[in-house]
């Protein structure tokens, strides 16, 4: 890593985080190969490039007709393809295929997963989807007081948000993220959904995971790392590996439980991951 990166990830934010990048990048190299992070996504050349992640497969307990329904008529996303037993959605360039599950031992399945939108449109999506469902209010502390109150301000990663629910109780979420040139005319649009950009994966060692996770696809933590919140990737991609039980949703939440995901990547190093003891399963190409 040069300097220039140094100082770079030691600039990044501390958002729920209680040890720096570097600690956690020392602590990386510290475990071995397992570990070890092989390379880094080329953020700086990439920022305004297509989303990494490709496609996400997630389990549902609601009906397959209501998710239908919202994803659909609601946020006006193509359905690419319906079944008995699954439904997959078109947002922008990620497919998400909702597949129909019994409640498990822990509860219904559910996860939270964002959209990148143009980084000039967050008012307007505000907009938009309070005509469709209620927002999610922050926390005071994540409020902005140049923006409504249902806004959420991610300062140290230049963004701001807005969160909702689907049917299945998926925590969902409008982001826009200013350090990516991704501006667009007009009011929002539907086609401004432009990706998924963020899947939350839960575990009980987030620190042992995200250094897996960074390791196999040669990606390195976004702007802080701790022990319950570590993100990983970049703005167009964010693996969210996060404690169980942590609570999702704000004062609206409920603690964060594990259920089968697979992802898929584009645009990092080719590998397959399966969390050891977890329903996890990522792979690129």
């Amino acid at each position: 890593m040069t300097k220039a990166e140094r100082r770079e990830t030691m600039n990044r934010r501390q958002f729920l985080a209680g040890i720096s990048a570097s600690a956690w990048l020392a602590a990386t190299h510290a475990s071995g190969s397992r570990g070890a992070v092989r390379g880094r996504s080329d953020t700086s050349a990439a920022k305004n490039g297509s989303g990494r992640i490709q496609s996400l497969r997630l389990e549902t307990a609601a009906p397959l007709s209501e998710m239908k329904a919202y994803y659909r008529d609601l946020l006006e996303l193509e359905i690419l393809g319906e079944d008995a037993s699954e439904l997959t959605v078109r947002a922008g360039e990620t497919r998400i295929t909702f597949v129909a599950a019994a409640p498990s031992e822990v509860g219904a399945p559910f996860y939270h997963f964002a959209f990148n939108i143009p980084e000039n449109k967050l008012l307007a999506a505000r907009s938009w989807q309070r005509e469709r469902t209620p927002l999610i209010a922050p926390y005071a502390n994540l409020r902005d007081p140049q923006y409504p109150d249902d806004v959420v301000h991610f300062a140290n990663w230049n963004a701001h948000s807005v969160f909702f629910w689907d049917p299945a109780g998926n925590l969902l979420e409008h982001i826009a993220r200013h350090d990516l040139r991704s501006s667009a005319d007009g009011s929002f649009r539907s086609s401004d959904i432009l990706y998924a950009s963020e899947i939350g994966l839960i575990a009980d060692d987030v620190p042992a995971m995200a250094r897996d996770v960074a390791g196999t696809f040669g990606l390195l933590p976004y702007r802080g790392a701790s022990e319950q919140f570590t993100a990983v990737g970049d703005e167009l991609g964010l693996l969210l590996v996060m404690k169980r039980g942590r609570n999702l949703g704000f004062d609206e939440g409920r603690p964060a439980g594990v259920f089968a995901t697979a992802v898929t990547l584009r645009g990092v190093e080719p590998a397959r991951y399966a969390a050891p003891d977890l329903p996890f399963r990522i792979s690129s190409d």
